[in-house]
């Protein structure tokens, strides 16, 4: 199950670049056509969505049919799968194993962790068409933009080496993805590389220099830092493309981006669920991917929010991945939808992003030298600690930091405290960093001004 042709899959990445300049009615009759696929493949594999279903009046339409959540779907795991010979005991067991990120479970399916950034860890398998296509939609707004002598000319130098910045040490959705291509593309072992973001940056520049990637993909609080240092001259990088990923980044820092670096920048929006969920146009636009992946910003009723509003969450419904379906799943995100083209002349609509907000931090050495620590090597710590469904993490001050806890199953936030604070101290003290945890009495929540979830931000001096 899952397996698709190298004949299907050459007619997957085609069809992604040919879409890219169709007609809106050619774009929604393929995704319509994929919706109707899906439907059927969950209405005769899926006993989760079998049951949710069975009351239906038919024909099924995408708006008729009821959303379905997270937590939802971790609970009834082994019926929402629709490979009989999958069990979450067996997936848990696979995930347990550091050394089989970047395997396939049952030698078929990736499979990808959440960190619980949206309140409940998640655990997602990925088929092979889920894994083209999220490649395909991806490749149809990149290849425009290396379509040029001078970046053709660095991709060559470099043979093509590609890095990504991201949170390793587990099987999340780039640590094993970036580990997948190199278990199983021999010629492309010493030329894809994870760089963990979770160590400090001067690592980062050093790792960076001595690998001089071609392709550079990663947090965008991370890329700035990597542009100062480019700017200080601490770092010297000739990239030929740059795709900040993970966080938000504003359209003056792509800017930045793009003109220390001197080659093209454009903004990727994804998840683990499907990565390639929206990618940047040379008009600085993300454009939704909706030939395999539907979007529907929502409020908090599950309504639809009007074009041009920005959304209280984001339904998703994965037309690619059949092992485990998502047909209205409920992202987190809050995204606005526009309805008018852009001006590169796509009909794929335009998609703003509210993204997750972090701050980089700043905390004080021995030596009295100011650190940087980026917001998602720090969540992660937390969030992976067993017991941690959610937090929040406030710096107080030059050496102290405030974490708000949600502890799995309801427990009290003091059960899990000191595991939590443990593994801060082990973070810090790698950095060597004279940093003291606090728990805070308060639980995580939404700034009551805003209204924006906020996960790592600074409020010392």
């Amino acid at each position: 199950m899952g397996h698709v042709s190298a004949a299907e899959r050459l007619r997957i990445r085609v069809d992604a670049v040919r879409l890219r300049r169709a007609a809106r009615g050619t774009v929604r009759t393929r995704q319509s056509a994929r919706l109707q696929s899906l439907l059927s493949t969950v209405r005769s594999e899926s006993r989760f969505y079998r049951r949710l279903y069975a009351d239906l009046e038919r024909p099924l339409t995408l708006d008729s049919l009821p959303p379905v959540t997270k937590p939802e779907l971790m609970a009834a795991f082994d019926d929402v799968v629709t490979d009989p010979a999958v069990d979450r005991a067996g997936v848990d067991a696979f995930l347990a194993d550091r050394d089989a990120v970047g395997e396939r479970f049952l030698g078929r399916y990736p499979v990808w962790t959440t960190s619980g950034t949206t309140g409940e860890p998640g655990v997602f398998l990925q088929d092979d068409r889920a894994l083209v296509a999220a490649d395909a939609v991806g490749d149809r707004w990149m290849l425009p933009a290396i379509a040029d002598v001078d970046v053709l000319a660095r991709l060559v130098r470099a043979r093509g080496r590609l890095a990504e910045i991201a949170v390793g040490g587990g099987h999340f959705a780039a640590a094993s993805g970036v580990e997948l291509l190199r278990r199983e593309h021999p010629l492309l072992r010493d030329r894809v590389r994870l760089v963990d973001a979770d160590q400090p940056l001067p690592d980062i520049v050093a790792e960076l220099d001595a690998f001089r990637p071609a392709i550079l993909i990663g947090y965008a609080t991370v890329l700035l830092a990597l542009e100062r240092a480019q700017r200080a001259g601490r770092l010297s990088l000739d990239p030929a493309y740059i795709a900040p990923t993970g966080e938000a980044i504003l359209p003056a820092q792509k800017v930045r981006l793009r003109e220390t670096f001197g080659c093209p920048v454009r903004e990727t929006y994804g998840a683990t669920e499907f990565y390639g969920l929206a990618t940047e146009c040379g008009h600085g636009n993300l454009h939704a991917n909706t030939d395999w992946a539907i979007l529907e910003p929502v409020d908090e009723d599950y309504r639809p929010v009007p074009p041009g509003e920005p959304s209280e969450t984001v339904l998703l419904t994965n037309l690619a991945n059949r092992i485990q379906p998502l047909v209205r799943y409920d992202l987190g995100d809050s995204v606005t939808m526009h309805a008018d083209r852009c001006p590169c002349g796509s009909h794929f609509p335009v998609l703003e992003v509210e993204g997750r907000q972090g701050d980089v931090l700043t905390f004080e050495s021995r030596a009295g030298e100011r650190v940087p620590v980026f917001p998602l090597a720090l969540s992660t710590v937390v969030e992976e600690t067993p017991g941690v469904v959610r937090c929040q993490l406030r710096q107080t001050g030059p050496r102290t930091v405030r974490v708000r806890l949600d502890a799995a199953d309801g427990a009290d936030q003091t059960a899990v405290w000191p595991r939590v604070e443990a593994a801060l101290a082990d973070f810090f003290a790698a950095r060597d960093l004279p940093v003291a945890a606090e728990l805070s009495a308060e639980t995580p929540r939404r700034d009551p001004e805003s209204g924006k979830y906020r996960y790592v931000w600074s409020d010392a001096p």
